[in-house]
């Protein structure tokens, strides 16, 4: 079962460039809607938040106005409130290995542009599951905590990718884009990333190969949707890895399939494996256990 890492902001305020704080969280649709697919997908989830804070849900994304009345904001919170210590005793971020996942995802409401977008845990969490071509998506504001990705030489990691993210269309509409420090499409663009939006409010998503993005809570689920697709194509990759003092190979988080003494014979039995078994795409790792190369099996 593919294992899912869901990031969840520990801010409960956004501080504002005049210096006020801003009740926030997460938003609650960019959370549940989400989670809906990836329960049925059949995904094993890990939430976790920076030093394991329990995460506060944004109020403002539970009122009667914003979900369609009170009977729709009573049954969203019976579903926060069913997740229990799952969501509200979340892991620590720190104690986590990206090995353990095949796929992140961080939801928005602006409590990621206070914590997670200057955060070095997790930035080097999605650094390793970049070059590792593990499955990232993000939507609304969860794409803030892209920008934590910076590697040792300083540069962007996300930079030249195609992205989406709350526009700066729609945070003038919501009133606070004169009073935000920064604006998450500026950011995004002037770190090098090329930004794609749609019409305000609409389900927007962009997948960039392992990248998915979604622009605003309307895109919740379309996103998720698309996170399932990149993992499900991942299910039919082998990876050619080191192992025992030699070589093996194996599926995404399944077992070794033998010993072999060098790395050219894994590789010549994965080959044979993937066209017995129909896998399209074998993944070539280094001693160090980093990607070293991708190549399509015929």
């Amino acid at each position: 079962m593919p294992k899912l890492l869901i990031v969840l902001t520990g801010a409960d305020a956004w501080t504002l460039n005049d210096g006020d704080s801003h009740p926030t969280g997460f938003w609650a649709e960019e959370l549940l809607a989400p989670l809906r697919v990836f329960r049925d997908a059949g995904l094993d989830v890990t939430f976790a938040t920076p030093g394991g804070v329990g995460p506060t849900v944004d109020e403002a994304s539970l009122s009667a106005d914003a979900v369609g009345g009170e009977e729709r904001s009573a049954e969203l919170r019976e579903e926060l409130d069913a997740l229990g210590d799952e969501l509200y005793a979340p892991m620590r971020l720190e104690d986590l290995s990206p090995d353990d996942f095949s796929a992140v995802f961080i939801p928005g409401g602006h409590g990621p542009m206070e914590d997670l977008a200057v955060s070095p845990e997790l930035g080097a969490l999605l650094v390793e599951m970049l070059d590792d071509d593990k499955v990232i998506s993000a939507v609304c504001h969860g794409p803030a905590g892209l920008l934590s990705a910076t590697r040792p030489d300083g540069t962007w990691a996300f930079a030249g990718r195609n992205l989406s993210g709350f526009s700066n269309a729609e945070e003038t509409q919501a009133g606070l884009a004169e009073r935000a420090p920064w604006l998450l499409e500026d950011r995004l663009r002037d770190g090098g990333a090329n930004v794609e939006s749609g019409p305000d409010w609409e389900p927007f998503s962009v997948v960039d190969d392992n990248i998915v993005t979604g622009q605003n809570p309307a895109s919740s689920a379309e996103v998720a949707a698309k996170t399932v697709e990149r993992i499900d194509a991942r299910a039919h990759w082998i990876h050619v890895v080191p192992y025992e003092g030699g070589w093996t190979f194996k599926h995404e988080h399944g077992q070794a399939e033998g010993r072999f003494t060098t790395q050219k014979q894994a590789i010549e039995a994965a080959k044979e494996h993937a066209r017995e078994h129909g896998d399209w795409e074998m993944v070539i790792h280094g001693r160090n256990g980093r990607i070293r190369d991708a190549v399509a099996v015929h």
